[in-house]
Order: C-alpha cells, then sequence, then structure tokens
C-alpha cells in the first residue's frame, strides 16, 4: 500500500481564467505533504474512474456541487459510495442553500471549508444533518505570491490617482453587496469636485484579467474596496430565479425596486461580510487601499492598512489630502506591504498547512472507527478497500498519473471552449459599449434593452454547447 496519501482534488477548469481561483487550486498541489491529483469535475464524470484509488475526496469551490454539470449521476453516486474523507471548499453560500445542504447530504460529506462568518454558519446550514459536520473558517483567496518581488513605480510616477472595476451584482445578494459598484459611482462623482484622475468602470466589458490586470493596479496610487457578501440568504433558489428574470426583462430597474418586489422584507437578516482577494493583490503591488468600514476578516486596522472612506462620503476631503501627500500614503502603503502581503498568516502554504492538519485528522479518524460518519462501511467497499491495501505501490502510482494525464487532456479542451465563451461575451459587451457612446438614446437604448434580454436567453446556450455546462 503506498505510504502516502492520495487526495483527488475536483474542480472546474472553466474558472481557472480567473487568477485567485488557478492560484487556489494550484496551492494543493504546491504545498500538500500529500499527493493531490487535480480532475476537472466535467472531465472527472466522462471517465471510468476509480474512486478506491483515493484516501480522501475533495471538492474545490470552483464547482457547485447540487448541479449535474459539475456533479453528474454517475459521479456521485461512486463519491456517495466512497468510505473516507469528503471534504467541501465553497463559497458565494448565500445561493442555492437548501440543494447544497441536500446534495452535501447524499454525498457524504464531512467537512465543510466555509469563507462565512462564524456566528452564521449554522443559521445558513441550518438542517441536522450538519450537526455532525466539521466546519473550518478560511478566506476567499490568499497573498499572491508571485507579486511580492514584482516592480511596481514609484507612488508619484502612477498614472492614474484612483483606478478601480466592478460588476453590478444582481439583486438577490442583498443591499450589502451592492456597494462594491456604488462605492465607484460615488467617487466618480468626488473626482470631479476634486480634480482626481480617475479610471473607474462597473460594466462587464470593462473587466481586466491576467496580465494585463497587474499592469492597470501597478498604474494607480490607489483603489477602492468594500468587503464582500451579501445580506440576503436564498434557500430555495426561487427568489435568484425570479430576480435574473425581472432583471433582464427590466435592466433599468433600481436595486430598491427589486429589493421591495422580492426580498421579502428578509434583507439584511443574515449578512456574509469577509474579505476580498483585490485587498491581498493591492497590498502586495503596493497600491493605497481606500476602503469602506469593515472587519475585512480581522486581517487589516483602518489608519494603519488603508485609508476609511465613510458610506456616505462625508470624510472625501480627508481621503484626499492623504492620497496627495506622497509620505502620509507611502507610510500606510509600506505597512499594508509589511504586515499583511508580506505575513505568513495569509500565504497559500499557510492555507495549506491548515488543510493537510484538517486532512490528517480526518485521515486518523477513518482509520480509527474504520467507517464513515455518516454510512456504515459495506461488505462491497470492505473488498475493494482490501483489494486497494495489496495493489503493489508502483502500480498505483501508474494508475494514479494515468489518470491525472488524461484528465489534463480534457482540462486542454475546456480552457479553449472558456477562451471563446470569454471572447464572444466581451465582444457583444464592447458592441453594447459602442452603441451606447455613438447613437442617440432614443435608438440606443432600446438596442440594448433587446440585446440584454436576448444575451439571457443565449448565455446558457453557449454554456451547454461550449462548456457542456
Amino acid at each position: 500500500m503506498p505510504s502516502q496519501k492520495n487526495i483527488l482534488l475536483l474542480y472546474a477548469e472553466a474558472a481557472c481564467h480567473t487568477g485567485t481561483v488557478e492560484l487556489h487550486v494550484n496551492s494543493f498541489k504546491q504545498y500538500s505533504r500529500y499527493n493531490i491529483v487535480k480532475l476537472d469535475s466535467h472531465v472527472a464524470g466522462q471517465m471510468d474512474l476509480d474512486v478506491t484509488l483515493f484516501d480522501a475526496i475533495v471538492f474545490h469551490y470552483s464547482i457547485v456541487i447540487s448541479l449535474p454539470q459539475y456533479v453528474n449521476d454517475s459521479l456521485a453516486g461512486k463519491i456517495s459510495a466512497f468510505n473516507g474523507p469528503k471534504i467541501l471548499f465553497i463559497q458565494d453560500e448565500f445561493r442555492w442553500v437548501n440543494r447544497t445542504m441536500k446534495a452535501a447530504e447524499e454525498l457524504g460529506i464531512s467537512v465543510v471549508f466555509t469563507v462565512v462568518n462564524k456566528d452564521v454558519i449554522r443559521k445558513i446550514y441550518n438542517s441536522k444533518y450538519f450537526d455532525n459536520v466539521r466546519f473550518e473558517q478560511t478566506l476567499t483567496g490568499f497573498i499572491p505570491e508571485n507579486l511580492l518581488e514584482h516592480k511596481v513605480p514609484d507612488y508619484n510616477n502612477r498614472t492614474i490617482d484612483i483606478g478601480y472595476r466592478a460588476r453590478k451584482l444582481p439583486g438577490w445578494c442583498g443591499s450589502f453587496a451592492i456597494q462594491k459598484w456604488q462605492i465607484g459611482a460615488k467617487v466618480l462623482a468626488d473626482a470631479r469636485k476634486h480634480d482626481l484622475r480617475c479610471d473607474i468602470a462597473m460594466s462587464e466589458a470593462s473587466r481586466i484579467y491576467g496580465d494585463s490586470w497587474i499592469q492597470f493596479m501597478c498604474s494607480c496610487r490607489a483603489t477602492l474596496g468594500t468587503e464582500s457578501g451579501a445580506s440576503f440568504v436564498d434557500f430555495t433558489g426561487l427568489v435568484h430565479q425570479e430576480i435574473d428574470q425581472y432583471e433582464a426583462a427590466n435592466p433599468d430597474a433600481s436595486f430598491e425596486e427589486v429589493r421591495d418586489r422580492f426580498l421579502e422584507g428578509r434583507d439584511g437578516e443574515i449578512v456574509i461580510h469577509v474579505i476580498s482577494p483585490r485587498i491581498f493583490e493591492a497590498a502586495a503591488l503596493r497600491v493605497l487601499m481606500v476602503l469602506y468600514p469593515g472587519t475585512y476578516s480581522g486581517v487589516l486596522k483602518p489608519g494603519r492598512h488603508y485609508v476609511e472612506l465613510l458610506p456616505d462620503h462625508s470624510n472625501m476631503d480627508e481621503v484626499v489630502a492623504i492620497l496627495r501627500d506622497p509620505e502620509e500614503a507611502g507610510a500606510i502603503i509600506q505597512r499594508a506591504y509589511d504586515e499583511v502581503a508580506c505575513s505568513s498568516e495569509w500565504t497559500h502554504e499557510s492555507f495549506i498547512g491548515h488543510f493537510d492538519c484538517v486532512a490528517g485528522q480526518e485521515f486518523k479518524k477513518y482509520a480509527y472507527t474504520g467507517q464513515n460518519r455518516q454510512v456504515i462501511e459495506t461488505v462491497n467497499q470492505h473488498i475493494k478497500q482490501l483489494e486497494k491495501s495489496v495493489l503493489p505501490s508502483a502500480e498505483h502510482a501508474r494508475k494514479l498519473a494515468a489518470l491525472e494525464s488524461v484528465g489534463a487532456k480534457g482540462a486542454k479542451k475546456l480552457r479553449l471552449r472558456m477562451w471563446l465563451a470569454n471572447w464572444l461575451n466581451r465582444s457583444r459587451n464592447l458592441a453594447g459599449n459602442l452603441i451606447d457612446r455613438f447613437l442617440p438614446s432614443f435608438l440606443s437604448r432600446p438596442i440594448l434593452r433587446f440585446s440584454h434580454s436576448a444575451a439571457h436567453r443565449i448565455k446558457p446556450i453557449i454554456k451547454k454547447v461550449l462548456l457542456k455546462y
């Protein structure tokens, strides 16, 4: 039997075009003391996958365990029968809560790495099954170590005073989440009064990825930010669906209109508020952070690591004064770099150390009890485990290597399809921006309204054709 534990990491290759997702996925192989085998969940579902080759199964947050396009019936059946630790990483925990809980129970999830605040975990995961599930808190992202030594321009040589990108989130995220784009809109209005050079945009077409995003950040003296999260939890998923349909048909509807119509008076009952990975990027690239008040998962201190901007922007004069004082701004930037970006506490390596510790404890638990915490081991599983125990280590390693090779080929095809899907989406957004800019409003508004409605219907088709989702 192999001396090293083998862990299957199921993830979504299509999500890895976002840098923070790719770093998070790759950190398992880079830092774990265990042998990690990465497989795109869609590819895994099409394979004759022998899960008994593994000692544990991990679901990355890039997949949605309750959707068959990520975990099909064949894969779900194998995982349900698997006798070993099953660990779930999850984000956007305010969506599809009931079906997520049901899927977790059917799969036999034993550990959940959650990003939500400790005081609301069981308000969200409120079914009896989770009485026996272990919860571990984690962050949505960590220090991008590759940026720590990145050469950045001097503060005075940066061409943009404030740079920011966000997108208007759907109404089902609640009033807390709309701060992400409201801060940008308000600072744009403030910029005219203070003669600030800003590059702030909230449209989908304006989003920047990869190296272009890093270059953009390096050209900014300051960036904006709020806590990530939501203030409405959609347990049934019906509110989510209704709001998406309504906003597609009424793209100019205000959040207040959507809230009063659909959020059932529950906006603010449960508030999820956590630090965003962009905070770590800004700290690493020595960009001054101008943020709304928040706890930021205990990582940041106002006045020490960032400049606090009040939600009503009543202290904008003080914020601008710091922005225009290279010495004071520089001191805040340096503290954020030294105490946050360079801290060993928020690295991917530290994160995986936490994961390895939890996995090790779970391995001992399963070895001690000899059975799954939820499902008594069947005779058939007993036989499979016995077969696995006598499998020669060289043969075992060969099978794992072959499995990962097949998975990598499937992931490569998915990356190409994802690139094409993103290109189509960016082209549509660019066309919309041109129409909005150059056509009179009496012509552009009906065209854009039709385009928005059509895109809402076409996107699922593109996903099904290109991404098989």
